[in-house]
């Protein structure tokens, strides 16, 4: 059985999903799925830590509706860790897809002190206690998928060769003046090790006679 965790690309309170994602509510014969991106490796050592399996799945956009298709169609529920602020990333897609294909989803946020279970928010029951009342049901996933969706953060990277020359060279060139900061200096600490040196053996010399 799958448990399908999303969060927001900005999502940085893993301490949240560390308070969810542990045996207390988690069954250890169900299986964490979470896509591929740069908050795997905080989610990785969550599920190594609480003793959960973890199942990473790829983000291919070519074969985007295939993957979600699959993923959905044998999810028992859906976490998302959502402040909000994001309308077009995989958080919001979710949101929407469970909605319309009657998959159970929990929306945990840094805004609010409980949980939003299927859209609404939960001020009575506890989490551990709504976890047993779902029950799986394999059904067919329809989905539909907006163009201005953001599969991941993106980076900005150098957009020409020469732009990736000229960064190049600047990276050698700040290591090459700390190389030589660092040589001065300790040039400079061993002349005047010398200099400390030669005045105590002229003080020597002076007593002797």
């Amino acid at each position: 059985m799958n448990v399908l965790v999303i969060n927001d690309h900005s999502w940085d309170n893993f301490a949240i999903v560390s308070k969810r994602l542990n045996l207390k509510y988690i069954d250890p014969t169900h299986k964490i799925n979470y896509f591929y991106g740069k908050s795997m490796k905080y989610i990785s050592n969550i599920c190594n830590q609480n003793m959960l399996q973890l199942h990473r799945r790829p983000i291919i956009n070519k074969n985007m509706k295939e993957i979600i298709e699959d993923t959905l169609r044998f999810t028992k529920f859906c976490i998302i860790f959502h402040n909000f602020i994001e309308y077009n990333t995989l958080s919001s897609l979710f949101i929407n897809l469970c909605e319309k294909n009657k998959v159970p989803f929990f929306i945990f946020s840094e805004h609010c002190e409980r949980f939003y279970f299927n859209g609404e928010y939960n001020t009575n029951d506890k989490f551990k206690n709504v976890l047993k009342q779902i029950n799986f049901n394999e059904k067919y996933i329809n989905v539909e998928i907006p163009q201005y969706i953001i599969y991941s953060e993106v980076k900005q990277s150098p957009k020409n060769i020469e732009d990736l020359i000229i960064n190049i060279r600047t990276k050698y060139k700040q290591i090459k003046d700390h190389k030589e900061s660092k040589s001065i200096i300790y040039l400079a600490k061993i002349s005047k090790d010398k200099n400390k040196l030669a005045t105590i053996n002229q003080w020597k010399e002076v007593n002797h006679l």
